[in-house]
């Protein structure tokens, strides 16, 4: 599981990129009991595959919060209505935003406009969790015995970036193991800039929406000497998705 003038906002901006690129369709590629790992690598690819082209449109409400230092009340909130369509990508209406305006614009503001570039369909495909980005190593074990995750039997595959790039993570990610659909990743940025500081780190978790697995929550964990430990929280809701419509016989 790409996913700012600061390195504290480099940090968020490359983690929440990361992790906002990566949905796929539970509908396609019921896998048999055993598979190989090679054709585990070959569903989830499918499954990548035929969500980009299956979903034409959606939308969903995001909520950004910001915690800073261990409170428990946030600095800054922003809610955002999102607008996805496969041909021009994302674009970001606000709803209502609290708290710190710095926070706000200078994190959640690179955000959104980062994962705005990232979706653009020119970029779509270079940061696609598929195995012509990743090299893919399903763990010893999980194939045979699943590992439940959020009561979902899964198949933990090791993700390692084949280029050294900040749009891109190391890490893991957790499928389902009757179709290959993500459920859970968590990573590092595969490459960080000059101006990286500290360590940053995310996760996300998804959930099947209309047939599909969508994005739920999401956290990324930052360390700055501007700004000390500051943790980002993303809940979607009401999610509405159009499928594209099939050509008559």
């Amino acid at each position: 599981m790409s996913l700012i003038a600061s390195p504290h906002r480099s940090s968020f901006l490359l983690v929440v990129a990361l992790l906002l690129c990566y949905s796929t369709n539970s509908h396609a590629w019921q896998a048999p009991p055993s598979l190989s790992d090679a054709e585990i690598i070959q569903r989830i690819d499918a499954a990548v595959h035929a969500r980009t082209t299956s979903v034409a449109a959606y939308t969903v409400q995001e909520l950004y919060s910001i915690y800073r230092n261990g409170e428990t009340t946030p600095s800054a909130q922003v809610t955002v209505k999102t607008n996805y369509t496969r041909a021009s990508g994302k674009e970001y209406t606000p709803i209502s935003q609290t708290g710190s305006a710095l926070m706000r614009n200078v994190v959640v503001d690179k955000v959104l406009g980062n994962e705005k570039e990232m979706a653009k369909a020119a970029n779509r495909e270079s940061v696609a969790l598929t195995s012509a980005n990743y090299e893919m190593h399903p763990e010893p074990g999980t194939v045979q015995q699943n590992v439940e995750f959020n009561g979902r039997p899964c198949i933990i595959v090791d993700l390692k970036a084949r280029r050294k790039t900040s749009y891109l993570f190391n890490g893991k990610g957790w499928f389902d193991a009757g179709d290959l659909t993500l459920v859970h990743i968590e990573g590092n940025p595969a490459a960080s800039p000059s101006f990286f500081a500290g360590q940053t780190g995310g996760i996300r978790d998804y959930a099947k929406v209309e047939g599909f697995s969508m994005a739920q929550h999401a956290e990324m964990r930052s360390h700055s000497f501007l700004f000390g430990d500051t943790l980002m929280k993303i809940d979607y809701r009401n999610y509405q998705i159009q499928l594209e419509a099939k050509a008559p016989n």
